[in-house]
């Protein structure tokens, strides 16, 4: 059976697997254990499955750094979900960043942030991610102010949201609520207010 792309299920499947095993091994081992070999182990399959679906390492990385960041494509939500004030819609997607389980995701940006003030190759796959994780935010910013300044705007959130997170890394992970207070506060002082006013 094929899905709308022409990937069958099992195909997409085990794509997902390797994805997830690469979060794993980088969470675990930070980058210079992330070998193929090493994500094809923890994935129970082989080095060729791993270049089947990703085609290189890079690609691999590629698709971790855009899955990690995505973690920040809702931080601005419409405001018919997630609650009825713009306070409580940024904690909600900001406690969403922070849970338990995102960490080994979190641990992955971490790691690839690192690499790419050394490796340009990886500092551009990392910017082209933000690029794309800037998208939601800044559209949901445009209406009340310019294309411009929501885009600045987006990326000081963005940005706020994680520096929060690389102090919380460094922390408890149980203790993750005094991250998200400060990192709710943040985001709020750079909302232009019609957006908090909603």
């Amino acid at each position: 059976m094929t899905t709308n792309g022409g990937v069958s299920r099992r195909g997409a499947a085990s794509r997902g697997a390797i994805l997830q095993a690469a979060v794993r091994v980088i969470g675990r081992e930070g980058l210079s254990g992330a070998s193929l070999a090493e994500v094809a182990k923890e994935a129970n399959t082989s080095k060729p499955a791993v270049l089947y679906h990703f085609g290189s390492r890079e690609h691999l990385l590629r698709e971790v750094a855009s899955l990690a960041l995505g973690l920040y494509r809702n931080l601005l939500v419409p405001s018919e979900s997630r609650g009825p004030s713009a306070r409580a819609r940024s904690e909600a997607a900001i406690s969403a960043i922070f849970a338990p389980e995102n960490r080994t995701l979190l641990c992955c940006v971490h790691e690839l942030m690192g690499l790419g003030m050394r490796d340009p190759a990886v500092g551009q796959l990392m910017r082209n991610s933000l690029e794309e994780v800037l998208i939601g935010p800044t559209n949901a910013l445009a209406p009340f102010a310019g294309r411009e300044e929501a885009r600045a705007v987006a990326n000081a959130m963005v940005m706020t949201v994680h520096g929060h997170v690389e102090l919380w890394l460094c922390a408890d992970p149980a203790d993750a609520k005094e991250f998200i207070e400060s990192a709710t506060r943040g985001v709020l002082a750079l909302m232009p207010a019609a957006v908090t006013a909603s």
